[in-house]
């Protein structure tokens, strides 16, 4: 696989939203047991992202129909991943998906606060066979002269501590850390004790 044979969309047909829903989930399987959605069923987890998702509020990166990695984009209610009490509907039972929903709503509201000229990345994910392949800056790059069509003034999003490469990548990109927000009494079992929010506001 050549990274120049890689392309970048945001256009997917229903096969290729089932794989970004699987991969979405394996990307943050302990976030989605622990701290989203509090459950270890797998195909429960993945059919409440696949009604739920947004999908064309993302780039995705493809090679030969298959989806390598995608990047996530919210601005004001435009939200690649917002809380669909009907989503959680098709999973689980009323009791279990009102309050798996309501802690999805709960954490959505940290997340949702833009202004008209921010748009916020959640999340970037990269297959574990594709990596070091420059997914990451190709969807990066997308964002980038995206953000820049729309006028935006910045671009943000949040790195955990756990993810040091990452936050180091988005460092060369030009995001800086602008907050540091100590969580680890809600998400150590979440594989995190902190996460750094960071903007970019030079395109």
């Amino acid at each position: 696989m050549q990274t120049e044979d890689i392309f970048i969309t945001s256009k997917i047909n229903d096969e290729q939203k089932k794989e970004v829903a699987k991969l979405y989930y394996k990307a943050f399987t302990k976030k989605f047991t622990y701290l989203w959605f509090f459950t270890k069923n797998e195909r429960k987890a993945i059919n409440v992202l696949i009604h739920s998702l947004q999908y064309e509020y993302a780039f995705y990166a493809v090679h030969e129909d298959k989806i390598l990695g995608f990047i996530g984009l919210n601005k004001k209610k435009e939200i690649f991943f917002p809380s669909r009490y009907k989503a959680f509907l098709k999973s689980f039972r009323l009791l279990n998906a009102t309050w798996r929903y309501l802690g999805h709503v709960i954490y959505r509201l940290t997340k949702d606060r833009l202004d008209n000229e921010t748009m916020y990345i959640d999340p970037i994910v990269v297959s574990s066979e594709a990596r070091g392949k420059g997914i990451g800056t190709k969807l990066m790059n997308a964002t980038f002269e995206l953000t820049k069509q729309l006028n935006l003034k910045c671009l943000s999003l949040d790195v955990v501590d756990t993810n040091p490469q990452a936050k180091s990548l988005y460092e060369k990109l030009g995001f800086q850390v602008v907050k540091e927000v100590n969580t680890k009494i809600i998400t150590k079992k979440a594989g995190f004790k902190k996460y750094y929010h960071m903007e970019k506001t030079k395109f």
